[in-house]
């Protein structure tokens, strides 16, 4: 921001955890909040700001829709529908995690999109051409592949991925191959 010629001090970024939360949105001069949060985390930080009447934007985890219709071009549609789940591993809580498609181009969607996520490059982050590094820790990896598991126990079809690939000069890394489901319902978890 200084380089553009703004003052210093216009924009600023703090992170912290609740006690850094909780000063920030009772400070009197600071108008608004954005949290990235969960839901109870959400509430109280809501709460806090309504009280003062600031403007507050929630990121609470929602599992954004990704709707693609038969008049669609496909191709492009796909590249959209793998930027919006595949993008930072995944690990974008407004990822397009639910891609709904119309019966007319289900097929040829669904084949496409395999074939284009078969050819993901995953790695070291720190290459080029690397398309796809590994999820943020251990306990992240843990969750999405049970997370895996409990999407093919409850009956979707897992068409590509899903698997841990061990990476050579990356022992210990959290790779996780991007995965697609298919024939998944709104009662299941992973669609929630």
């Amino acid at each position: 921001y200084t380089e553009a010629g703004l003052p210093d001090g216009l924009f600023n970024v703090v992170q912290g955890l609740g006690p850094v939360g909780a000063a920030l949105t009772n400070h009197p001069r600071i108008d608004k909040i954005s949290l990235t949060g969960s839901v109870p985390t959400g509430r109280k930080v809501m709460a806090a700001a309504g009280g003062h009447l600031k403007h507050a934007t929630m990121e609470l985890g929602g599992k954004s829709p990704i709707i693609v219709f038969d008049d669609a071009d496909v191709e492009n549609a796909i590249g959209g529908a793998m930027l919006g789940n595949f993008y930072s591993t995944g690990q974008v809580c407004s990822n397009g995690t639910r891609v709904f498609v119309q019966k007319g181009i289900r097929k040829r969607f669904l084949e496409r999109l395999v074939e284009r996520t078969k050819t993901i490059r995953i790695g070291d982050p720190l290459d080029p051409d690397t398309q796809m590094g590994p999820l943020v820790n251990r306990a992240q990896h843990e969750k999405v592949m049970s997370y895996i598991e409990i999407g093919r126990q409850e009956g979707a079809e897992l068409l590509v991925g899903g698997g841990a690939p061990s990476m050579q000069g990356m022992d210990g890394g959290c790779f996780v191959e991007p995965a697609v489901f298919a024939n998944v319902t709104d009662d299941m978890r992973i669609a929630r």
